[in-house]
Formats: structure tokens, C-alpha cells, sequence
């Protein structure tokens, strides 16, 4: 009976302190669960973190006391219960003796305060940053990044955030630089894709009084970063990102249309209408003989002018194909403008007549 007990109250304990996917979805997480005595985050972020991390140090310093009492539950009586239980008692205690002590003396040993303490200016108070903090952080110009089930990231206009269990992790965007100092390759997601990229990105000040800090993220996240940062990531020489299912399957998509015959336009060529910073270098051209596939409607003529650049009409292909992406290349398009059904073979290099050479 001790043994399951044990057994039960380690998965109960690993479960609170690293909640699965399943916790988080039923509400079983510290601030769930204590969300009436937190308040809210997007409206007084700073307050409501200072509340959860003094929670959460509190509930996890109770667990091997919840152990104890657990086994006297079940009928344990042995000898050594009251020494363990006045043991595990210690740990409440000593953790309820430094949450007062963070909560004293106007709060500046509170995790959260220390890290908002380098950025008050002399003859001010921590609360006027926080205040000026709480009021950027309810705009919705912000991005959140999940990192863990008890951590994420946040980049706001001026701040960039790590939420940790115990710790806030602070920074102004213009007083610091962002390096990529690490990635891992994994060959499965749940995204689908067949391979997906985690980068380590170290967060540097450039003010001593300020800590250091790291996140961990995937390539796809960081590619929905990067334009809320006022500095991009610098990734050294020895480090190579990989690119997104989407721009493999362009430089793919471009290969296949390099061997098409080229079009000769008449006409001007002038920008993509999709990105409008590349010129438009490609024309639908009925060329294939081919029956279509089960279920896919035939190829029609395209009238329309050369519009589109490769890249574009690869990336409009790709996210209207259906199936596996190896699959894409055998499936049918449209055109973006007339909607007539094309295939790979239909997507033609433009370029414009050369001028005739006089004699």
C-alpha cells in the first residue's frame, strides 16, 4: 500500500509542478486554480505575477508534507512518521518566512521587484515602472510565446519578458541583443511538419545591474518574433536556421518551373501583386496533356498577364494544396485572379521579347 501511494503522490507531484497538457486543459494548474486571488494578468500583470510566484513557492514547499499526511492516510503508522512529518513541516515554513521577508520592507526583495529595481530612476519608486509596465503590457501590439506549460515569452514594444515558476526575467528591447547560441533538429512535430527546429536565444543587456537570460523556442515562433523586436537576431556564422515546409517547398516549386519553357511577354512586367517587391516572372500557360487526377478538375487556358512571381504563386499554391506535402506538386491550383485550374507543368518562366538586333 506504501508503495502505491508513493508512486501516486511522485506523478501527483511531478503533475503540479510540470503540469501535462491534460492538467492545463482541465483547469488543474496553480494559477487556475488560484485565479480569483490573482486577479488578472492583462490588467495588472506585475501584481498578479508577484501574487503567483509567492503561491506557487508556497504550494510546492508543501508537497512532502502532503506526502506525509498522505501515508498516515493510508494507514501508516510507523515510528519514523513524526520526525518526517516534523521534517517535511520545515519546508512550509522556511518557504512562508521568505515570502513575508519578499512582502517586506515595500516588496524590493521580491523576485519581481528586484527585476524591475535597474530600471527605477533616482527619486522614484518601483511602482512607477510597474505602473508604466502594466499599461504597455494591455495594449495588444504584444507577442506570447508558450515556452513551457509554466513559462513563455513575452515581447511587448519596449520590454522583453521571460515568465519563469519562481522568477520574471526582464529587459528593455533598445538596451539589449538577441543571439541565437544553440539548435537541435527533431525529425517529428506535431504540426506535421516532417522536421522541426528549436533555437536557444540568449537574451544580453548592455547594463551590468541586469541579468542575463535564455529561452528556448522553435524556428517557426522565432520567424513570428522577429518583427515585434526593434534588433534582430543575430545567428553566428556556425549556426543555420531551417526553413519552414513552406520555403522548401517554394525553392522546390521554383526547380520544377526552371525547366518549364520560357514565356515571352510583349508586354511590360511589372511587380507581383502579391509581395510588391520582387518583379512578377511567371505565366499560366495551358501546357499539359495529361488527364487530371481523381477528384482534381482539369487544366484551363489562363488569360491573364504575367502578375505573379515564382515564390508567391508557390506559397498560393502551397496553402491551398491538401494532403501530405509530398503530394503537392502532383495536385492542381488555381489562378489568383480568374480561378482557372492549373497544374506545375502550366507554370511557365516570363521573361520579356528581347529586342530585335538590326542588321
Amino acid at each position: 500500500m506504501d508503495v502505491l501511494i508513493s508512486l501516486f503522490y511522485a506523478l501527483f507531484s511531478i503533475c503540479v509542478i510540470y503540469p501535462p497538457t491534460e492538467f492545463v486543459s482541465a483547469g488543474f494548474t496553480i494559477p487556475q486554480i488560484f485565479d480569483g486571488c490573482l486577479g488578472s494578468e492583462n490588467t495588472n500583470f506585475i501584481t498578479y505575477h508577484m501574487k503567483r510566484i509567492a503561491i506557487t513557492a508556497m504550494v510546492h514547499a508543501m508537497l512532502p508534507l502532503g506526502y506525509v499526511f498522505s501515508l498516515w492516510m493510508g494507514g501508516e503508522d510507523g515510528p519514523w512518521m513524526l520526525p518526517s512529518a516534523l521534517f517535511a513541516a520545515l519546508m512550509p515554513t522556511i518557504m512562508c518566512l521568505k515570502v513575508v521577508t519578499w512582502w517586506d520592507h515595500d516588496k524590493i526583495n521580491h523576485p519581481v521587484v528586484r527585476a524591475l529595481l535597474p530600471y527605477v530612476t533616482e527619486g522614484s519608486d518601483w511602482r512607477v515602472v510597474a505602473s508604466d509596465f502594466n499599461f504597455e503590457y494591455r495594449g495588444v501590439d504584444k507577442v506570447v510565446i508558450a515556452l513551457t506549460a509554466t513559462s513563455k515569452f513575452i515581447a511587448t514594444q519596449t520590454w522583453l519578458i521571460k515568465v519563469g515558476q519562481y522568477s520574471l526575467d526582464l529587459a528593455k528591447q533598445n538596451e539589449c541583443a538577441l543571439v541565437a547560441t544553440a539548435t537541435d533538429n527533431h525529425a517529428f512535430s506535431q504540426s506535421g511538419e516532417d522536421e522541426i527546429q528549436y533555437v536557444n536565444i540568449e537574451v544580453i543587456p548592455n547594463r551590468e545591474d541586469v541579468k542575463r537570460f535564455s529561452f528556448r523556442i522553435s524556428a517557426t515562433a522565432l520567424r513570428d518574433l522577429q518583427p515585434s523586436l526593434q534588433r534582430p537576431v543575430r545567428v553566428p556564422e556556425h549556426i543555420s536556421l531551417l526553413p519552414t515546409l513552406v520555403e522548401r517547398f517554394v525553392k522546390v516549386f521554383k526547380q520544377h518551373v526552371e525547366q518549364n519553357p520560357v514565356y515571352y511577354s510583349e508586354q511590360e512586367i511589372e511587380q507581383c501583386i502579391g509581395c510588391m517587391q520582387a518583379q512578377a516572372d511567371v505565366k499560366l500557360d495551358k501546357r499539359c496533356v495529361a488527364p487530371a487526377p481523381p477528384g482534381a478538375p482539369p487544366c484551363q487556358p489562363c488569360n491573364c498577364r504575367v502578375l505573379w512571381c515564382c515564390a508567391c504563386m508557390a506559397r498560393w499554391w502551397a496553402t491551398r494544396a491538401g494532403g501530405p506535402a509530398s503530394r503537392w506538386l502532383g495536385a492542381r491550383g488555381s489562378c489568383p485572379v480568374c480561378r482557372a485550374p492549373f497544374c506545375l507543368a502550366d507554370v511557365r518562366p516570363a521573361r520579356i521579347v528581347p529586342p530585335a538586333r538590326c542588321a
